[in-house]
């Protein structure tokens, strides 16, 4: 194309060393110019996000998120945690809208490649539990958790999965903390295109644009 492209290649290899090359196959006779940039290679199942290196062995660490923004900007009383991902790696994956600790938080758990639960928590208590099992691993799928009063539910990729029709919200300006793990543990691992925090609850046809693949 006329625009740079990222190619990702996973493979097995039957040594300890291996080489990386690249071979262009101009056969059909056609003059093309390409301009090439940059390869990264990883000892992983999937390909991660670009590390500069200068041509050094650097160690993959978490990404971290700032300045994501105050409990000024969130609203605890109402809203929706919306995020499109392709969840990878393994394990428990967590991503939790909070006061930075568990008391209160809108939590997003993968706790396998095919079960995802949602738990609201308010001063201690457990007050929604959304569940939702399906195919996660290596798909990408849009996600978006709307809580309210006595009005929470799951959207995954444009269908309403999940309802929990009774429970109390965090007073405002309870939740001020957006992290991809749960309070420093259980790391998210995945590949996000977006991560989002709505201050109000959405209308049903709102959510069912908004994750619609």
């Amino acid at each position: 194309t006329s625009s740079w492209v990222r190619y990702n290649l996973t493979h097995t290899f039957n040594s300890t060393s291996g080489n990386l090359s690249l071979t262009l196959d101009d056969s059909g006779g056609t003059a093309t110019t390409y301009d090439i940039w940059g390869a990264q290679v990883e000892q992983l199942s999937y390909a991660t996000s670009y590390i500069p290196t200068y041509g050094a062995v650097r160690t993959r660490l978490q990404d971290s998120v700032f300045g994501a923004g105050t409990s000024s900007d969130f609203n605890s009383a109402e809203g929706v945690l919306f995020i499109e991902t392709i969840l990878q790696g393994d394990g428990a994956r967590r991503i939790t809208l909070s006061d930075g600790t568990s008391s209160n938080r809108v939590l997003l758990n993968w706790s396998s490649d095919t079960a995802l639960g949602i738990i609201v928590s308010v001063s201690g208590s457990t007050v929604a539990t959304l569940n939702y099992n399906s195919t996660f691993l290596n798909v990408n799928r849009k996600y978006a958790v709307k809580y309210k009063e006595n009005d929470f539910a799951l959207w995954v990729d444009g269908v309403e999965v999940a309802t929990d029709n009774s429970g109390v919200t965090a007073p405002n300006g309870t939740l001020s903390n957006l992290s991809f793990n749960s309070t420093n543990s259980n790391h998210f691992e995945g590949s996000t295109k977006s991560l989002q925090v709505f201050d109000e609850a959405l209308t049903d046809i709102e959510l069912q644009t908004l994750t619609t693949i």
